[in-house]
């Protein structure tokens, strides 16, 4: 039986290109988001991640 391939999904900010990884997702209702920064909307302009280039929030 083939190994199965894990799924990748994407955080769920608008304008965030990151992929949610299982063992450091951040949830809140059903959406998944790749940083704390990204669950709260960035309130204070904080970057998503340090491993993308969609680092500003305005």
């Amino acid at each position: 039986m083939p190994a199965e391939k894990p799924v990748t999904l994407q955080c769920a900010c608008p304008g965030c290109h990151c992929s949610v990884q299982p063992e450091t997702l951040f949830r809140i209702g059903d959406k998944l988001f790749c940083t704390d920064a990204c669950a709260k909307g960035h309130p204070n302009g904080e970057p998503c991640c340090n491993s993308c280039d969609c680092n500003t929030h305005d």
